[in-house]
């Protein structure tokens, strides 16, 4: 073989040996997520009335609130709150307002935001959508009835660095 056959066979090995290495540390940093999200699936399902999970959100605030999107046996859509160490809770999505529904809310009542992220929770005692967005130079969290998608009274700044 020639000498440059080798060097083109041993960095093909060694790009494949990084791109292996590489996939198994994604699968090391996701895989508590991934199991925590199977959990709650799971939760949801032997104390509600879930036959199928569609989504899965984590929220934190005050307490660690797992979020479940999916249907019952009759193919009603519902979401689930799974707070930590407490009862599940089960509500129809037509009782409430999605997430598409809430976001064309956010568009309409904040039109200049870039929004970072949507997740529906627990704040104060009341179902909520969580939202996190920027607004020119800072950073804010507000809280949107999951009822009715009104904003509550609070809207929480976080400083610049």
């Amino acid at each position: 073989m020639k000498n440059r056959t080798k060097w083109i066979l041993l960095s093909i090995v060694l790009l494949l040996i990084v791109f292996f290495g590489l996939y198994r540390y994604y699968l090391y940093v996701h895989e508590d997520i991934w199991r925590g999200e199977n959990e709650a699936i799971q939760r949801a399902r032997q104390e509600t009335g879930l036959v199928e999970g569609e989504r899965v959100w984590k929220f934190v605030w005050d307490e660690v609130c797992w979020v479940v999107q999916g249907k019952t046996a009759d193919g009603t859509q519902v979401m689930v709150w799974l707070p930590e160490g407490k009862q599940a809770q089960e509500k129809p999505l037509s009782e409430g307002v999605s997430e598409p529904q809430m976001r064309k809310i956010i568009e309409e009542t904040l039109p200049d935001i870039d929004v970072v992220k949507l997740t529906p929770g627990i704040y104060n005692n009341q179902y909520v959508w969580e939202l996190f967005y920027k607004d020119k130079t800072h950073h804010y969290y507000r809280f949107f009835s999951y009822s009715n998608g009104e904003s509550l009274t609070e809207v929480f700044t976080l400083p610049n660095r």
